[in-house]
């Protein structure tokens, strides 16, 4: 929608909401030297002439009887107003100027709009493929000639199969405006079912910008760190500081856990180079 801001020289500032009622203003103004227009998502006042020149139109005004002209407040000498109305005066040019502000600034600010809350889980890493670890367990147990142990068994199916074990989410509010979104109110949960703690974990945090239809490109990333996470609760993260951008996502940069010997990164396709025990590390 149009939008202007109209001022006629006579220090009475009006809200014109499209193009043919800001020309009908123009049309009846009597000195287009001193109107003055403000466009909606600019940060100045332009001149009749100058706005006439942007938006290639020409509007003879009409010409009023001079007598009819309505005396300015700047053009009445205080020799002319008695003493007792001069601070009454000054007060009225004043609140004549508050007003403008604030109608400028309630025109020219930015308003968000609430979209609605956002709830997002991690998606499965690329570089951990679902595994079938018993029939996996079976080929090496054959291979050795021997069967393995249970504590071995149970650290070797964690380390195959943690995003099914080793959950991470964001929560959080989602607001718009014209330009852009923002997010609000934003929370991390880890929620840990390995049923040992994990020491070390390194989520990230991207921001991404809307370059087509249908692409994004990454213009922020940040990374939050958790340490000593159990696996009794859930542990929880608030992100202080509102993001803005087209959409965020959220997912695990690395995990480490000393109790069964594992060491993930999504930055590798494999930790150990056996792509039998991909995230197997010894500490």
């Amino acid at each position: 929608m149009e939008k202007y801001l109209f001022n006629d020289g006579t220090n009475i500032v009006k809200e014109v909401h499209s193009a043919e009622e800001l020309k009908s203003l123009l049309r009846s103004c009597n000195d287009p030297s001193r109107t003055r227009i403000w466009v909606f998502d600019t940060n100045e006042w332009v001149s009749y002439q100058d706005f006439a020149k942007v938006n290639n139109f020409s509007i003879t005004p009409l010409v009023a009887p001079e007598k009819n002209e309505p005396p300015r407040i700047s053009d009445i000498a205080d020799a002319d107003t008695p003493g007792w109305k001069r601070p009454i005066k000054k007060f009225l040019v004043v609140i004549v100027f508050i007003a403008i502000a604030m109608l400028v600034y309630n025109f020219t600010r930015i308003k968000w709009e609430k979209s609605g809350g956002i709830s997002m889980i991690a998606p499965r890493p690329s570089n951990v493929p679902e595994l079938n670890v018993d029939s996996l367990i079976q080929v090496i147990e054959i291979q050795r000639g021997q069967s393995l142990d249970k504590v071995t068994k149970t650290n070797f199916r964690i380390r195959n199969t943690w995003p099914d074990k080793i959950s991470l989410k964001l929560t959080g509010e989602k607001y718009f405006n014209k330009v852009t979104s923002k997010y609000e109110n934003l929370e991390l949960s880890i929620d840990n079912s390995t049923g040992y703690n994990l020491d070390n974990i390194v989520v990230q945090l991207n921001t991404w910008k809307r370059i087509s239809a249908d692409s994004f490109t990454v213009s922020s990333m940040d990374t939050v760190r958790f340490t000593n996470v159990g696996y009794v609760l859930p542990v929880k993260r608030k992100i202080e500081n509102s993001i803005r951008g087209d959409s965020i996502s959220v997912s695990f940069s690395s995990l480490k856990s000393r109790v069964f010997n594992f060491c993930y990164s999504s930055e590798k396709e494999s930790n150990y180079g056996n792509n039998n025990d991909k995230w197997y590390c010894k500490q």
